[in-house]
C-alpha cells in the first residue's frame, strides 16, 4: 500500500495539470445510425473535438441521444468502456476489481447493446440482460452512442436505453494509410505486479475500396480484497438472547443480524484479454457498397486467493456472541403464525467464542471467447429509395471454473490435547472483529500459520459453462415521399434466433465410505469401507489429517503439506499479519489436475436442475414516417418521427428433469453417503441428481411497440424535445431455465428413540432444507414499460449546450426475485419447518421518474492559458418505486439505482500539454434484498451501497507531432464499495478499489 504522502503528491500534481487528453491529429467518426440523422462524418481532435463532437450527435439526432466520441483512434476518454460511458448524463456504472464493468442507464440495467446499430453478443451476459463490456477495451472503440427516446427504427430491447457500440469502417478513413499504435504500463497501490496495455490499428482507404484492422492484448492485476458477511439471525434457535448481550432485559425475542462467518477475502484479479476488429469495404458501383466486419474478444480472467473464516454458528445455531459484543436496536417486527415479534439488533463490534476456524484457499477462472460478424450490402443511387441487406451471426462462450482448498479443525474434531489417552474437544477460538473501522479489525490470540490448528483439509471443485449463437437477417429501407407533413417514411423486416445452453457442474470425488470412524450406528464389519456403486461419489469429500489415516489406508499427505505457505496479504485488513496456512492460490488453476491430485478418480457431473437450453425466435417489422415542418406551429419549426415495431416471440425451454425429493428412489441419483447405502434417507448435500430425460416447454408472446419523437425548435441555437416509445426487454435466463435446487443442513431432533446421546437427551440427527433456489420459470413475461422524454437544450456556443431533460419510465410488467417459505420433510419424511426459497415472479407495475441536468462549455473566449479550458457538467435525479417494501414499510427502489449522480469534468487543451480531472459521484445503490438465511418467516431487508465518489486524471504530452507520452490515474481517492444490511449501523461488505497508475506511449503515422 502506498503512503499518504504519496497520494497527496498525486493528487496536487495531478490538479495543477487538470485532466486527460490525447494526440491533436484529425480523426473522421463513422455514420450513425438512419435514424439519428448524423451528418456525414465528425472530424475529432483532441478533447475540445471530441466534446464538439458529442455535442453535434445529440444536436443533429432525431431522438434523445447522448455520445461520447473517441479523441483519437484508439483513445476513448478512460480505460474501460464503462468507465468513459458514466461521464454520460444518466449512466450508471459498477466496478468490479477496479473496473468499470457493468452500468445502467437512468437506473434499470435492463439496457440493449448493439454494435455498429445491430445486436452484440457479450460473453459476460450470455444468459442477462444487463450491459457488462469487462473484455473489450476502450482502444477498440471509436465511440458510444446511449439512445434514451427511441424511435420504432432503433433495435428493441432496451427499457432505459440502448447503447450503440461504433468501431471504425474503412471508407470513413482519410485517403491513403492510418496507422496508431500504443504501449502502456500500469501499477496498483496495493498491487504491484506489472501490468502492459498494447494496442495498434491500420487502415487504408482510397475512396472506393478500403480496410482497417485494430488489435490488442493486455495483462492487468487489480486488488479485489473483500469481506461478505452472509447474514443470519442470531439466537433462533436459542428462543431469545439468553446472554442479553445488549442489556435490555430482553431474553426471549431479542434477535442479532450476524455473519454465517466472520473472516476475510484476499484476491488479487489477473485479467488477460486480446482481440482484434477489422472491416472491409467497397463501393461495387455507383450505389453499391458492400461492407463486412468481424469483432473478436478473448479474456481469461483470475480471480485468486484465500479467505479466513471463524465460524459463526454451533449446531445450526447462530450463537456464538459473547458478552462485550456492540449492538444497536433498529426495528422490531410483529409477529405472525407461530413466529413471535421479533427485536432486530445490528452489531457493531462482534466478540465471538468460535467453535472453528477455516482458512480457504480458492482460485476463481473466468474464461470468454466471442465473435461478432455483420455483413452488410447498402443501396443509395441518390434517388428516392434507399436500403440495406443486413446478416450478422455471433457466437460466444464463458466457461467458469472455481476450486477450493480449506483447512482447520472442526468443531467435531476431537483430539488428544492433554495426552492422557482420552480424546478432548478443541478449544474454540475468541476473537473480536471491529466493524466500525475504516477497515474492520481482527484480533485474537491463536497462531493460524501452521497446521497444528489447521491440520484437516478438504476441497471440491464446481464449473459453468455457457454458450450461446445468434442469427440476425433483417432488410431496412427508406423512401422520399411526400404526404402532408411527411417527407419521408422508413421500414423494415427482421429475423432473428438465439441459441443459448447452459450447463452447471460438480466435480464428484470417488471417495465415500461407511464410516471414517469406529461409528457404531454402522455395522462394525463395514466400518472404513468404500461404498458401493453410485453411493461412493461425494460433493463435498470428507475432511483427511494431513498426518494420514491407517483404518482408511491413508498415507500421510506430507507432498501437499509441504505445499503450504503463510499467506499474509490481507491488504489493508488488520489482524492476519502473522500469516494463515494455505496453498499458494495459482496451484489450484488446473482444477481438474488439482482434484484428481487429491482424489484421484474425480471426475465432472452435470447438475440437471442447473442445465438447460433457451432458443428464442423473433419476427419483427417495422413503419415509420418522418415529418417537418418548416413553417411550424405558431412560427416554430418542428420535425420527428412516427412509428410502429411489431415483435412476434417464440421461445422453447428445455429442462432436464431428475427424481428430486426427500427420500429420492434408489438408482435416481449419485451420492447420498452411508445413510443411503443402508438403505436410510440420503444425505441432501451429498446427492447428485440423474438426468432421465428432458422437458420441452414453448410459448411466445407479441409486443406492439408504438414510438414518437419531435422536437420543436423556437430559436436557432434551442430544440425542445419529446419523445414516447413503448420497450420490451428479455429476461435473464436463469429466471427462465434453472430448476428448484436446495442446500441442506443438519440439526438434532431429540426423542426417546433417539440412536444418540447428550446431555439434553437422546436424539436422532435429520437434514432440513436450508433454502434454495427456484428461479427457473419457462413462461415469465418479458419486462415491458412505457418510456416518456422531453427536454430542451441551448446550443449556446460551438460545441456548448445547456440541457434539461425530464423523463417517466412506466413498467408495465417487471421480474423479481422473492424469497418464498416452502414446507420440506426432514430426511426422515417428517415436516417440521420451513425453508425460505428464492423464486421468480412478474410484478406489478413500476415507475422510475427523474430529470437530466447537462453542461458542457468550452472557455475559448477566456484570455491567456484559459482559453485552452473547458468543463463539463452533468446531474441526474432518478427516484423509482419497485411495488416492494423493506420491514419497516419503506419501499425499494429498482435494483442497482442510485436517486444521484453527477459528474464534473475539467479540462486542458494547450499546443502540447492536454489533461483531464473528472469526478463522478453516486449516493446509495439498492441492491437487492439482503438474503437473510433463516427458518423463521421471511424478514425483507434491503442491500444497500453506501454513496461514492471516484476521482479520475489523465495527462498527455505531445513530444512531437506523432508521438505523445501520457500519464493516468484512476481512483485517486481510494474509494470502496462498502454495504450495509438494511441498517447503515450494520456491515454487510466491502469490496476494496485500489489506485491504479499508469503510464505510456501513442505513435501515430
Amino acid at each position: 500500500m502506498s503512503s499518504p504522502n504519496f497520494k497527496k503528491t498525486i493528487l496536487s500534481s495531478c490538479v495543477a495539470a487538470f485532466s486527460v487528453a490525447t494526440l491533436s491529429g484529425p480523426v473522421l467518426a463513422q455514420n450513425a445510425p438512419a435514424d439519428d440523422k448524423l451528418v456525414e462524418e465528425i472530424i475529432v481532435s483532441g478533447i475540445r473535438g471530441s466534446q464538439k463532437a458529442a455535442v453535434d450527435v445529440k444536436r443533429n439526432s432525431a431522438v434523445i441521444v447522448d455520445s461520447i466520441v473517441a479523441e483519437d483512434i484508439g483513445k476513448l476518454p478512460d480505460v474501460t468502456i464503462a468507465d468513459s460511458l458514466q461521464r454520460v448524463t444518466g449512466v450508471q456504472i459498477q466496478r468490479t476489481a477496479g473496473e468499470g464493468s457493468s452500468l445502467n442507464v437512468r437506473g434499470m440495467p435492463q439496457v440493449l447493446t448493439t454494435l455498429n446499430g445491430e445486436s452484440f453478443l457479450s460473453p459476460w451476459s450470455i444468459t442477462g440482460v444487463g450491459a457488462n463490456y469487462s473484455d473489450i477495451p476502450a482502444s477498440m472503440i471509436s465511440g458510444v452512442d446511449v439512445i434514451k427516446s427511441q424511435s420504432a427504427s432503433t433495435a428493441a430491447g432496451g427499457i432505459s436505453g440502448v447503447v450503440d457500440l461504433k468501431t471504425r469502417r474503412a471508407l470513413d478513413l482519410d485517403a491513403g494509410w492510418t496507422a496508431t499504435a500504443a504501449l502502456e504500463t500500469s501499477e496498483g497501490s496495493i498491487t504491484k505486479d506489472a501490468n502492459h496495455d498494447v494496442n495498434a490499428f491500420v487502415g487504408w482507404n482510397n475512396g472506393d475500396l478500403g480496410f482497417t484492422f485494430g488489435a490488442f492484448s493486455s495483462l492487468t492485476n487489480a486488488a479485489n480484497y473483500q469481506m461478505y458477511e452472509d447474514s443470519r439471525l442470531g439466537f433462533v434457535n436459542s428462543g431469545g438472547d439468553p446472554l442479553d448481550l445488549n442489556g435490555d432485559g430482553n431474553t426471549t425475542t431479542d434477535r442479532y443480524l450476524v455473519p454465517g462467518g466472520y473472516g476475510v477475502k484476499a484476491y488479487v484479479m489477473e485479467r488477460e484479454r486480446e482481440g482484434f476488429a477489422t472491416s472491409f469495404q467497397s463501393r461495387l458501383s455507383d450505389a453499391l457498397t458492400f461492407t463486412g466486419e468481424v469483432f473478436y474478444t478473448k479474456m481469461d480472467q483470475y480471480d485468486r486467493g484465500v479467505e479466513t473464516q471463524f465460524n459463526g454458528s454451533r449446531d445450526s445455531n447462530y450463537d456464538v456472541l459473547r458478552p462485550g459484543t456492540v449492538t444497536t436496536k433498529e426495528a422490531v417486527v410483529p409477529g405472525s403464525g407461530s413466529t413471535p415479534d421479533r427485536v432486530i439488533n445490528s452489531v457493531q463490534v462482534a466478540v465471538v467464542e468460535a467453535p472453528d476456524f477455516q482458512a480457504t484457499t480458492k482460485s476463481k477462472q473466468n474464461h470468454t471467447d466471442a465473435i461478432n460478424t455483420n455483413f452488410e450490402l447498402a443501396f443509395d443511387s441518390g434517388d428516392a429509395f434507399k436500403g440495406t441487406v443486413r446478416y450478422a451471426h455471433s457466437e460466444a462462450d464463458k466457461t467458469y471454473e472455481e476450486a477450493t482448498f480449506q483447512q482447520g479443525t472442526p468443531v467435531w474434531y476431537w483430539v488428544d490435547a492433554d495426552g492422557d489417552g482420552q480424546d478432548d474437544p478443541v478449544d474454540p477460538f475468541l476473537v473480536t472483529v471491529d466493524y466500525t473501522k475504516e477497515y474492520p479489525t481482527f484480533s485474537y490470540a491463536d497462531d493460524l500459520s501452521s497446521t497444528d490448528r489447521l491440520n484437516l483439509f478438504q476441497a471440491f471443485a464446481i464449473a459453468q459453462e455457457d454458450e450461446a449463437t445468434m442469427d440476425v437477417l433483417r432488410a431496412d429501407g427508406s423512401y422520399e415521399f411526400e404526404v402532408a407533413d411527411f417527407k419521408s417514411f422508413d421500414f423494415g423486416v427482421r429475423l432473428d434466433r438465439r441459441d443459448v445452453k447452459t450447463t452447471k457442474f460438480d466435480y464428484l470425488t470417488p471417495t465415500g465410505r461407511y464410516s471414517t470412524w469406529a461409528d457404531p450406528n454402522v455395522p462394525a464389519d463395514l466400518h472404513f469401507k468404500p461404498l458401493p456403486g453410485d453411493y461412493v461419489w461425494q460433493r463435498y469429500p470428507d475432511w483427511y489429517d494431513f498426518k494420514g489415516n491407517n483404518d482408511l489406508g491413508q498415507a500421510p499427505f506430507d507432498d501437499l503439506k509441504s505445499q503450504l505457505i503463510s499467506y499474509n496479504d490481507f491488504g489493508p485488513f488488520s489482524g492476519f499479519e502473522s500469516g494463515v496456512a494455505a496453498l499458494n492460490p495459482k496451484s489450484l488453476d488446473d482444477v481438474n489436475g488439482f482434484m484428481n491430485s487429491i482424489y484421484p478418480g474425480a471426475t465432472r457431473f452435470a447438475d440437471p436442475a442447473k442445465a438447460y437450453s433457451v432458443v428464442e425466435d423473433t419476427a419483427q417489422a417495422y413503419f415509420q414516417g418522418n415529418f417537418e415542418n418548416d413553417e411550424g406551429v405558431f412560427g416554430i419549426p418542428y420535425s420527428g418521427n412516427l412509428g410502429v415495431r411489431v415483435i412476434e416471440t417464440d421461445r422453447e425451454v428445455v429442462n432436464s428433469t431428475y427424481a428430486a425429493g426427500a427420500v429420492p428412489a434408489p438408482g435416481s441419483y449419485y451420492g447420498g453417503g452411508a445413510e443411503a447405502a443402508l438403505g436410510k434417507p440420503p444425505a441432501g448435500w451429498q446427492v447428485m441428481y440423474k438426468q432421465l430425460g428432458n422437458r420441452t416447454t414453448k410459448t411466445s408472446f407479441t409486443d406492439i411497440l408504438p414510438a414518437a419523437n419531435i422536437s420543436f425548435f423556437p430559436a436557432e441555437d434551442v430544440i425542445v424535445r419529446f419523445g414516447y416509445n413503448k420497450t420490451m426487454s428479455r429476461n435473464d435466463l436463469v429466471n427462465v431455465g434453472e430448476d428448484e435446487t436446495l442446500w441442506y443442513q443438519e440439526y438434532k431432533v431429540y426423542t426417546p428413540d433417539g440412536t444418540r446421546e447428550d446431555a439434553n437427551g437422546k436424539y436422532n440427527v435429520v437434514t432440513s432444507p436450508g433454502g434454495g433456489n427456484d428461479q427457473g420459470n419457462p413462461s415469465v413475461k418479458p419486462w415491458r414499460a412505457d418510456n416518456w422524454n422531453a427536454s430542451t437544450e441551448w446550443y449556446f456556443a460551438e460545441g456548448s449546450i445547456l440541457g434539461l431533460g425530464i423523463f417517466l419510465i412506466q413498467v408495465d410488467t417487471a421480474t423479481e426475485t422473492l424469497q418464498e417459505a416452502r414446507a420440506y420433510p426432514d430426511s426422515d419424511g417428517v415436516v417440521r419447518r420451513t425453508a425460505n426459497v428464492w423464486t421468480t415472479q412478474n410484478v406489478s407495475a413500476s415507475d422510475l421518474s427523474g430529470f437530466e441536468v447537462g453542461y458542457k462549455q468550452s472557455f475559448d473566449f477566456l484570455p491567456g492559458f484559459l482559453h485552452n479550458t473547458g468543463i463539463e457538467f452533468n446531474y441526474t435525479y432518478s427516484d423509482s418505486d419497485s411495488g416492494d417494501e423493506d420491514l419497516e414499510g419503506n419501499s425499494f427502489p429498482l435494483q442497482s439505482n442510485s436517486k444521484h449522480q453527477y459528474n464534473a469534468i475539467l479540462w486542458y487543451q494547450g499546443d502540447k500539454l492536454s489533461s483531464r480531472i473528472a469526478y463522478n459521484w453516486r449516493s446509495e445503490i439498492f441492491n437487492g434484498r439482503v438474503g437473510l438465511n433463516t427458518n423463521e418467516a421471511a424478514i425483507s431487508m434491503g442491500n444497500w451501497t453506501e454513496a461514492a465518489g471516484y476521482l479520475d486524471v489523465s495527462v498527455n504530452y505531445d513530444v512531437i507531432e506523432n508521438v505523445t507520452l501520457y500519464l493516468q490515474g484512476t481512483n485517486l481517492t481510494e474509494t470502496n464499495y462498502r454495504n450495509y444490511a438494511q441498517f447503515e449501523d450494520q456491515f454487510h461488505s466491502l469490496s476494496v478499489q485500489e489506485r491504479r497508475i499508469a503510464a505510456g506511449i501513442r505513435l501515430r503515422l
